[in-house]
C-alpha cells in the first residue's frame, strides 16, 4: 500500500508539474509574441507619422521654394522691388505656413518684404545649412529666431536656446541670379503651423514628433516643453550610427520607458524628421490583454492544482478504503469457519440456513442435518417454556439476548453453553436474520461446581478467574487472568476490581449487577473491562459467591472469557451475507431487497426509477490473455468507478462475472436517467493500469423504467433491463438501449395473446411431449422430461418459447404449470397402466413456486394420483429464478420434500452458482446446463466448468444430470469425467407420450459408452490436454478460412497442449516411444500450421493447397489425440497389461504422422 502511495503521489507531482509548467510556458511565449507584435505596430505607427509629416514639410517648403523662385521680376537686370513685394504678399495669403518673405541684397540686407518693417535688417547666412559657396541655387535652413519675424527678431545659438514658450520662426533662405548679381529670397517659416498640425494628428502624451537639422539643431517639435534652437545630440548619435535615409532606433525618454523612435530624411530639403512613439503607449494594448490573460490563466492554473489535489486526496482515500475493505473482506471469509465458538445463522422464521464447523464440532449434527429445521432439536427439556418465552420476549424487544441453557447434543448428551443471538436488521430496520453463537461453557460449569475441591481447575482454566473477598478486594487470580488483563497476579492481589473498569458502562449497570448478585448469588453477562495497557475489550463474565455451611458469603468468583473477536464476527457476518466479496458491491440478495424498497419508493412520491443492467465488453478477453489476477483487478477499478458516478440513493451491485445492475432512483423523468447512464458508460470505458498493462473495456447497458403502463415487478424490471443490455450489444456495444415496452408487448402479441392461450387450454391444443433421461453407462432409462408443446390448428407444432412468454408473471402461468404437473401425472399412470414406471421431472416456473398456494395445490394433485408415489415427480427449478429469493424458494422446497417430491436445479451454473447458495437449497440434483455440455470437446473453459460442477456435486452429494447431449463423444466424454446421467438429441429428441414405451424398449447405448471409465483424477490432464488441442487446431482452421482475425500462437511451446507438455505432463514417459512420438506429432502439428498461414498470409489463390494442407492438419490431429486416448485407457490399467496394450495405437500413429510430415 505504501508503494502505491509512493508511486501515485510521484506521478500526482510529476504530472502537475509538467502541466503547470507546459502552462506557464505557453503563456509567457504568448505574452511574448503579443508584445513582439505591438512592438512592431509601434514601430509602424511611429513611422506612419514620420513619412506623413516629412511630406508634408517637404510638400510645404517646395512651395515656398517655388513661390520664391517666381515672385522676384526684374527691371533692366535688376530686381524689381515694388513688383516683388507684391508677388511676396500674393504668396503670404495663401501659405499659412509662412511668416513672412524677404528680398536680400549682396550685403544681406533687406532690401524688400512682406513685412515693411523688416527692409533694412541685415541677415548673416553663414549658419544656414546647407553651407554653400556663390550663388548655389538651393533652399537652406538656418537656426530658429526668436520673437515673430526679422524686425524685433534674434537669432538663437545652442548656448542660447528659445524658451519652451518664446514665440519663434524659422529662416529659410533662397539664392537666386539675375545676370551678374545675386540676391536672396530670406522665408520666415511659422513653427506653430506645423505644432498645430502634428498635435490634430498625435497629442504629445502619446508621442514625440521633431524636425532636425543635419547638425541636430531642434526646428520643430510638438512638446510643449521643447526648445528650439538646441542641439539634439542623443538623437543625432543614433542617426550617425546609420547610412539609412529613413529608419528606426530606440531610445530612452526621461521616465527611461523607451521609446519606439523611426526617421526620414527629407528628400529635397535639409532637414530630419524624427518620431519617438512612447513604448507605454505603443503596449498599452498589450498591457491589456496580458492582465486579461494572466487574470484567466492564473485561476485557472490555481483550479487545476486544487482539483488535482482534492482528486490525489480522494485517491489516497480510495486507495486506503479499499486496502481496509480488502483485508476486512479476507477477515471475513475466514472468520465464520475459523472461529472458535459455534454459529448459527437463521432466518426471520428461526428455521437454521448456515452453520459453520465448530457447531458441528459442539452440537454433533452434521450441516445437512441441521439446514431448514429449527435450532429447537437442541433442546434438552431441562428448560420449561416460560424460560424461552422470557428469551423471545427480549429478543423481540431489543433485538438481543445472551443467557446460559443447557442443550443437548445429536448422541443426547448434555452440555452446557453460553449463547447470544442477536436480530440482524438491514439499513432499514428490516429483520433479514438471527445470528447465535454458542460457547460451550460446560467445562466451565463443572469447573465452578467443583471450585473449592480443584485447584488444577483454577490454574490451566482458559477463562480467566478473579477471587474476591466479600468486601471486593483480590484475593487470587488465575495465570488466564494475566494473560487477558495484563496484570500480573503479584500486581492484582490487594487490589479491587476497579482497576479493570473502562468506563463504557454506567454506575447503574454495576448496581444492577450487584442487585442481582446480591440476591440470586451469581451474576452472568456482558461486560468492557480495560487492560493495563488501556486496551478496552469485551469479555463474558460470571460472578458467583461461594456460601459457608452457614449460608454466610466468603469470597465471590468470577469467570470470564475474551469475547472481543466475538462482536467483530457479528458485524462481519452481517457484510458476507449481504456484499460481493471482490468488489464489496450490494450482492443479488441485498440488490433484491433494494429494488423492491426502490419500487415502493417510487410509488409513494409518484417519480420514476431506472433499472440498468451492465455486461462489460471484452471482459473475457482480458481474463483470457492477462489471467484472472488482472481481471479482478478491472473488475475492482471498473466498479469503483462506476460507484462513484452514481449518487447517495442509488445502488450498484454485481451479479457475477461481468455483470452489474445500478437502480437509479428519484427521477422526475426519464431524461433524468441520461446523465447518470452516460457517466456510467464513460467510467467503464475508462482507461485501467493493472502492473505494466494498460486494460480497457466497455459496457453495453440495458435499460428499463417503473413504474410502467402494465404492472410488472422487480424480476420482471431485471429481465427487461437484460433483454435491453443485449441489444445494446447488437448495437456495437459502448451504449445504452432503453427498454420499449409497447414494442415488447407487440412482439408477444405475435405469437397469441393471453386468451388465445387460455382457449388453447380448453380446448385441448396444448399437448405433453417427453424426452428420456438415461444412464448412458448401463442404459437404465431413469426418467423423462415433461416438456409442454402447443399443437396450433393453423401454425402446427408450436416450441414453448413461441408462447410461454406471453403468460410468464400473469396468473395464467400459474393454472398451465398446475395443469402441466396434472397432466403428467395421468400420463405417468397410463404408463404404469402398460408396465412401465417411470419417474419424471416437470418444469416449475418462478411465479408458480412462489405462489402461496402452490404447496397446498401440489398435494391436493398428488393425492388426485394415488398411483403415482411422490418419489417418482421431480420438479426441476431454474437457477436464476431460485436465486431471486432464496429464502423464500428454500422453504417452499423443504414443504414440497415433506410431500416426497424431489427437487432439481435446472440450468446449474447459468447464475450466481454461490457455494452458499448450493447449500441452503435442498435440492436432490444438479442438471448441468446445455451451453456447457455443447462444446466441451473443443472448448477448455467449458469442459473445466462441467468438471468443477461435477465436483461441486459430490462435494455436496447431489446428483448430476447434463443435457445438451448431441454426440456419441459428448457421452463418452462426460463418463470419463463421472457423469453418468444424461439427455439430448444425441440419445433421444422430446416426443409424444405414445411413443416413450417403445423407445423404451429398444433403446441401447452406443457399445463405447459402456465400455467407458471413469478415468482417475490423475489422468484428468489427459482429457483437458485432449481438448486444448482440439480447441488450437479449431481456431486455427477458423484463421485460415478467414472466420478469425489473428492464428492461435504458432510457437509449440506457446499453445495451451505445448505449456502442458513443457511443464512436465508426460514427464513419467519421458524417452520412451510413446513420448517421442507424441512430441514428433506436435511438432508437425505446428510446422504444417505455421506453413499453411505463410502460404495464407500471402494472400495468394492458393483455396485448393490450403484444404489439403486443413485436411493433413486433422489427420494429425487425430493421431494426437489417438495417442493421448490410447495413454489415458493405459493409465486405467494394470501396470502389467499396459505394455502390451499400448502398442497397437502406435501403427495408426505411424500411419497418421507420415501424412503430415510428407508436407
Amino acid at each position: 500500500m505504501t508503494q502505491s502511495v509512493r508511486q501515485l503521489r510521484l506521478t500526482f507531482l510529476l504530472t502537475l508539474s509538467l502541466f503547470s509548467a507546459g502552462l506557464l510556458a505557453i503563456t509567457g511565449y504568448t505574452l511574448w509574441r503579443l508584445n513582439a507584435d505591438a512592438v512592431r505596430a509601434g514601430y509602424e505607427i511611429s513611422a506612419l507619422h514620420t513619412r506623413s509629416f516629412e511630406d508634408y514639410l517637404t510638400q510645404s517648403l517646395h512651395i515656398a521654394e517655388l513661390a520664391a523662385a517666381t515672385s522676384v521680376t526684374e527691371n533692366d537686370g535688376r530686381p524689381d522691388l515694388a513688383a516683388t513685394e507684391v508677388a511676396f504678399l500674393a504668396t503670404l495669403r495663401n501659405s499659412p505656413f509662412l511668416r513672412s518673405m524677404s528680398l536680400v541684397d549682396d550685403q544681406n540686407r533687406i532690401i524688400a518684404s512682406s513685412n515693411p518693417a523688416n527692409i533694412g535688417e541685415t541677415i548673416t547666412l553663414e549658419d544656414f545649412l546647407p553651407p554653400v559657396s556663390g550663388a548655389r541655387e538651393i533652399l537652406r535652413i538656418g537656426v530658429p529666431w526668436a520673437g515673430r519675424d526679422f524686425a524685433g527678431g534674434r537669432r538663437t545659438t545652442a548656448d542660447a536656446p528659445l524658451a519652451a514658450d518664446a514665440l519663434s520662426f524659422i529662416p529659410v533662405a533662397r539664392s537666386l541670379s539675375f545676370g551678374d548679381h545675386a540676391v536672396t529670397i530670406l522665408i520666415a517659416l511659422n513653427p506653430d503651423f506645423f505644432v498645430n498640425l502634428m498635435s490634430q494628428s498625435v497629442h504629445s502624451e502619446t508621442a514625440l514628433i521633431k524636425v532636425l537639422r543635419y547638425d541636430g539643431t531642434l526646428l520643430i517639435a510638438n512638446d510643449p516643453d521643447a526648445r528650439a534652437g538646441t542641439v539634439n545630440a542623443g538623437d543625432l548619435a543614433a542617426l550617425v550610427q546609420t547610412d539609412a535615409e529613413h529608419g528606426r532606433f530606440e531610445r530612452d525618454t526621461d521616465d527611461r520607458s523607451g521609446a519606439l523612435s523611426t526617421f526620414r530624411t527629407s528628400s529635397l530639403y535639409p532637414f530630419i524628421m524624427i518620431t519617438h512613439l512612447y513604448r507605454d503607449t505603443a503596449l498599452q494594448g498589450w498591457r491589456s490583454e496580458a492582465k486579461a490573460l494572466v487574470f484567466v490563466v492564473g485561476p485557472a492554473l490555481l483550479a487545476v492544482i486544487l482539483i488535482a489535489g482534492a482528486f490525489y486526496r480522494r485517491r489516497i482515500q480510495l486507495m486506503t478504503q479499499r486496502a481496509e475493505a480488502e483485508r476486512l473482506q479476507r477477515i471475513n471469509a475466514t472468520v465464520f469457519e475459523s472461529s472458535a465458538e459455534a454459529i448459527v445463522i437463521t432466518d426471520v422464521n428461526a428455521d437454521i440456513i448456515s452453520v459453520n464447523a465448530a457447531f458441528t464440532r459442539i452440537t454433533g449434527y452434521g450441516t445437512d442435518e441441521v439446514i431448514g429445521r429449527n435450532p429447537r432439536l437442541l433442546a434438552s427439556g431441562t428448560h420449561d417454556r416460560a424460560f424461552y418465552t422470557r428469551m423471545w420476549t427480549t429478543l423481540l424487544d431489543e433485538g438481543f439476548w445472551r443467557g446460559q441453557l443447557v442443550n443437548r447434543r445429536k448422541d443426547g448428551t448434555l452440555y452446557h453453553v453460553q449463547m447470544s443471538i442477536t436480530a440482524s436488521r438491514d439499513t432499514q430496520g428490516k429483520l433479514q436474520h438471527y445470528i447465535g453463537d454458542i460457547v460451550d461453557i460446560t467445562e466451565r460449569k463443572q469447573a465452578e461446581e467443583r471450585l473449592h475441591l480443584a485447584a488444577s481447575v483454577f490454574t490451566h482454566a482458559h477463562e480467566a478467574i478473579m477471587i474476591t473477598a466479600p468486601d471486593g478486594r483480590i484475593i487470587d487470580v488465575n495465570a488466564a487472568f494475566s494473560r487477558m488483563t495484563g496484570f500480573s497476579r503479584e500486581e492484582a492481589l490487594g487490589q479491587n476490581p476497579r482497576i479493570l473498569k473502562s468506563g463504557r458502562q454506567s454506575d447503574e449497570f454495576y448496581a444492577t449487577m450487584w442487585k442481582t448478585l446480591v440476591e440470586n448469588g451469581q451474576w452472568s453477562g456482558e461486560v468492557w473491562n480495560r487492560r493495563k495497557n488501556g486496551e478496552v475489550f469485551a469479555e463474558m463474565q460470571t460472578i458467583s459467591a461461594v456460601h459457608d455451611e452457614h449460608g454466610n458469603i466468603q469470597r465471590y468468583v468470577a469467570l470470564f472469557s475474551d469475547i472481543s473477536r466475538l462482536k467483530e464476527h457479528e458485524s462481519q457476518l452481517e457484510h458476507i451475507a449481504h456484499y460481493d466479496a471482490l468488489t464489496s458491491l450490494p450482492n443479488r440478495v441485498l440488490l433484491a431487497d433494494r429494488l423492491h424498497q426502490a419500487m415502493a419508493q417510487a410509488q409513494r412520491r409518484k417519480q420514476r426509477l431506472a433499472v440498468a443492467y451492465l455486461d462489460l465488453d471484452g471482459f473475457k478477453s482480458v481474463n483470457d490473455h492477462n489471467g484472472h489476477d488482472a481481471g479482478d483487478q478491472l473488475l475492482m477499478t471498473v466498479s469503483t468507478r462506476m460507484r462513484q458516478t452514481l449518487r447517495e440513493g442509488d445502488t450498484l451491485a454485481r451479479l457475477g462475472g461481468d455483470e452489474f445492475v445500478a437502480v437509479l432512483v428519484d427521477l422526475d423523468a426519464v431524461a433524468d436517467s441520461v446523465t447518470l447512464l452516460t457517466r456510467l458508460l464513460a467510467a467503464a470505458a475508462q482507461p485501467v493500469h493493472v502492473d505494466d498493462l494498460v486494460l480497457q473495456v466497455s459496457a453495453s447497458v440495458g435499460v428499463t423504467f417503473y413504474p410502467q403502463t402494465e404492472e410488472v415487478d422487480a424480476d420482471q424490471l431485471l429481465r427487461q433491463a437484460d433483454q435491453s443490455m443485449y441489444q445494446a450489444k447488437l448495437s456495437g456495444k459502448n451504449c445504452y438501449h432503453v427498454f420499449d415496452a409497447d414494442h415488447d408487448r407487440s412482439v408477444r402479441g405475435h405469437y397469441e395473446s393471453l386468451e388465445r392461450i387460455r382457449q388453447a387450454m380448453t380446448e385441448n391444443e396444448l399437448v405433453m411431449y417427453y424426452q428420456p433421461k438415461v444412464n448412458m453407462r448401463t442404459g437404465k432409462v431413469v426418467g423423462a422430461e415433461a416438456l409442454i408443446r402447443w399443437q396450433h390448428p393453423e401454425k402446427g407444432l408450436l416450441l414453448p418459447g413461441s408462447f410461454l412468454p406471453v403468460i410468464e408473471n400473469h396468473p395464467l402461468s400459474i393454472e398451465l404449470g398446475d395443469w402441466v404437473i396434472d397432466t403428467t401425472l395421468s400420463q405417468m399412470e397410463a404408463w404404469h397402466a402398460l408396465g412401465l414406471d417411470l419417474h419424471a421431472s416437470i418444469n416449475v416456473g418462478a411465479r408458480q413456486l412462489r405462489d402461496p398456494g402452490f404447496v397446498d395445490r401440489l398435494r391436493d394433485i398428488l393425492s388426485a394420483h394415488p398411483q403415482i408415489p411422490p418419489s417418482c415427480v421431480e420438479l426441476e427449478v431454474l437457477e436464476t429464478s431460485a436465486l431471486e429469493d432464496l429464502a423464500g424458494v428454500a422453504e417452499i422446497i423443504q414443504a414440497c420434500s415433506e410431500l416426497g417430491v424431489k427437487f432439481a436445479l435446472d440450468d446449474f451454473g447459468t447464475g450466481y452458482s454461490s457455494l452458499t447458495y448450493l447449500k441452503r437449497l435442498p435440492v436432490a440434483q444438479l442438471k448441468i446446463d446445455q451451453s456447457f455440455v455443447r462444446d466441451i470437446l473443443d472448448d477448455p473453459d467449458d469442459l473445466a466448468i462441467v468438471e468443477s460442477v461435477l465436483g461441486l456435486a459430490a462435494a455436496f452429494r447431489r446428483q448430476v444430470i447434463a443435457e445438451g447431449v448431441e454426440t456419441v463423444e459428448h457421452g463418452e466424454l462426460l463418463l470419463q469425467l463421472g457423469c453418468e446421467l444424461a439427455q439430448g438429441y444425441g440419445i433421444a429428441r422430446p416426443m409424444p407420450a405414445a411413443a416413450i414405451p417403445g423407445w423404451c424398449a429398444s433403446w441401447r447405448p452406443d457399445p463405447t459408452w459402456q465400455a467407458c471409465r471413469t478415468v482417475r483424477r490423475s489422468a484428468l490432464p489427459l482429457l483437458f490436454a485432449s481438448v486444448e488441442h482440439r480447441a488450437w487446431i479449431s481456431a486455427l482452421i477458423h484463421y485460415l478460412k478467414g472466420e478469425r482475425g489473428a492464428p492461435p500462437p504458432l510457437d509449440r511451446h506457446e499453445c495451451a497442449f505445448g505449456k502442458w507438455l513443457d511443464a512436465g505432463g508426460l514427464n513419467h514417459r519421458r524417452g520412451d516411444r510413446t513420448w517421442e512420438q507424441i512430441q514428433s506429432l506436435h511438432r508437425s502439428v505446428h510446422e504444417l500450421g505455421t506453413q499453411l498461414c505463410t502460404m495464407h498470409a500471402r494472400d495468394e489463390d492458393q483455396h485448393a493447397e490450403l484444404e489439403r494442407g486443413i485436411r493433413d492438419l486433422l489427420e494429425l490431429r487425430d493421431a494426437l489425440i489417438l495417442q493421448l486416448r490410447a495413454l489415458l485407457q493405459l493409465a486405467e490399467r494394470p501396470a502389467g497389461q499396459r505394455q502390451a496394450e499400448y502398442r497397437p495405437a502406435e501403427a495408426v500413429t505411424q500411419r497418421s504422422y507420415a501424412a503430415g510430415t510428407e508436407r
